[in-house]
Parts: structure tokens; C-alpha cells; sequence
């Protein structure tokens, strides 16, 4: 089992898609850029560490865009992960806080590594038009990581709760079509995405997509990441304050 699982780790690792690869790994012990991902979400202070060492293209943005980021960043990494490995390899690994470390860099979260080989309960393969069991797997897993990481911005007054779920499902969205297209399976990407953001619960999100001006289909956003407002910063392609 564990040198399946450490072959599908690597074959995640490898992947690419838009020049971008996931920083995976499996790893036991903290240390280096590797923290506990309990250590995240239980330490008053880890997140406020994080956000003093972020910078921008040329200055240090408000606190509020450093705090946008560095959750974004969490979700997509959490999404890139769990999507990837349902779509690459039909199975989902234990995604609970105990069972994870995170890498940050420049304050953002950079990578994740995975503990131990233990699998989620119930996550089935995918096939073409998606896997139910899988997805639901994954929605509970995401809920349940996102859920106290979103509370901690509100709860600071840096970002409202309700709109840091809605990001949340848009870097989740974004994060299947990327592993779509770095496994070469664009529909079930498109299938695993609306089983985990088309149901009922705080990830529900409308799922429409636009073509960038390379052909790259993309995620239209619902919500914005703020990159704007940094100095230096412009509105994404698929912003909902681009059309």
C-alpha cells in the first residue's frame, strides 16, 4: 500500500498543466517550511504570523488583500490536492488537519504533505461524468479543513465568512479544471467539480466557465481575489469585475 500510494504521490508531483505544478509530498514530521495543518487551524496566532511575512509585486498590500491570499492560497492547495488525486488515480486520501503538513513561502501556502497512506472512507474512482462517492468525500473533507480557517478571518475582522467560502469554491473550481487538464481529463474534472460546489452547503457556487485568449478554458469567478488593489495589481481574466 504505501509504495502505491507514494507512486500516485509522485505522479501527482509531476504533473503539470499552465506551467504550474503541486508542491505534494508525504512527510511525517514537521520541520523546514512544514507545519501541522492543526497547528493552522487551532493556533490563534500561526495565520497572523503568516500574513506579517507576506509582500507584494512592489510593497506590503493592506492586511485585508494579505488576508484574501493567504486563504486562497490554503483552498487552492486543499483543492489541487484532492482533486488531483481523485481524477489521477481514483482514490482520496485522508484529508483531515491531523493528517496534513503545509509549506508556506513568502507567507502564502506553498505545498502540502500528506502523513500517512490512510484513505478516505467511501471515495470511489471517477469516470467520466464524475463519481458521487468521491465528490462527497472530497465536499466533506474541504468543509470541514475551510470551515475554522474562514472563521479566524472573520472572526479578526479581515475578511466576512461568507465571502471567504464563495472564494474558497472558486479556487476548488479552478483547481479541477487544472488537474483536468494535467491528467488529460477535462470531463471528469468538469463532472468533479459540480458534484462537490452544485450541492447544497456553504461551497454551492454557480459552475460556468470562459475561454482565456490562449484556449484555456477557465473558471468564471464569482467573487474577487483583490489582486487589484495591490500596487502593481490588475484585474484576472475571469474576474466578476472584468465584464
Amino acid at each position: 500500500m504505501d509504495d502505491t500510494f507514494d507512486a500516485d504521490i509522485r505522479r501527482i508531483a509531476a504533473a503539470e498543466a499552465d506551467g504550474m505544478r503541486l508542491l505534494v509530498d508525504r512527510r511525517t514530521d514537521p520541520g523546514g517550511p512544514w507545519f501541522p495543518v492543526t497547528e493552522l487551524l487551532e493556533s490563534d496566532g500561526a495565520p497572523a504570523v503568516l500574513l506579517t511575512r507576506m509582500v507584494g509585486v512592489s510593497d506590503v498590500p493592506g492586511e485585508h488583500i494579505r488576508a484574501e491570499w493567504l486563504f486562497e492560497s490554503y483552498a487552492r492547495v486543499l483543492g489541487e490536492l484532492g482533486t488531483a488525486f481523485v481524477i489521477a488515480t481514483g482514490r482520496l486520501p485522508e484529508l483531515t488537519a491531523a493528517n496534513l503538513l503545509m509549506a508556506s513561502r513568502n507567507g502564502l501556502i506553498a505545498g502540502v504533505a500528506l502523513r500517512s497512506c490512510r484513505m478516505a472512507a467511501g471515495a470511489g474512482g471517477v469516470g467520466p461524468a464524475g463519481n458521487a462517492s468521491a465528490a462527497e468525500s472530497l465536499r466533506e473533507s474541504l468543509v470541514a479543513l475551510i470551515g475554522p480557517f474562514a472563521a479566524w478571518f472573520d472572526r479578526h475582522g479581515l475578511r466576512p465568512e461568507k465571502t471567504l467560502w464563495k472564494s474558497a469554491a472558486d479556487r476548488i473550481a479552478e483547481a479541477a479544471l487544472w488537474a483536468g487538464r494535467a491528467f488529460d481529463e477535462p470531463e471528469a474534472a468538469r463532472g468533479l467539480a459540480a458534484e462537490i460546489l452544485g450541492n447544497p452547503g456553504p461551497l454551492r457556487i454557480p459552475l460556468e466557465t470562459v475561454v482565456d485568449p490562449l484556449g484555456t478554458e477557465r473558471h468564471s469567478r464569482v467573487t474577487c481575489c483583490l489582486a487589484y488593489r495591490a500596487a502593481g495589481g490588475s484585474l484576472c481574466f475571469a474576474c466578476p469585475l472584468n465584464g
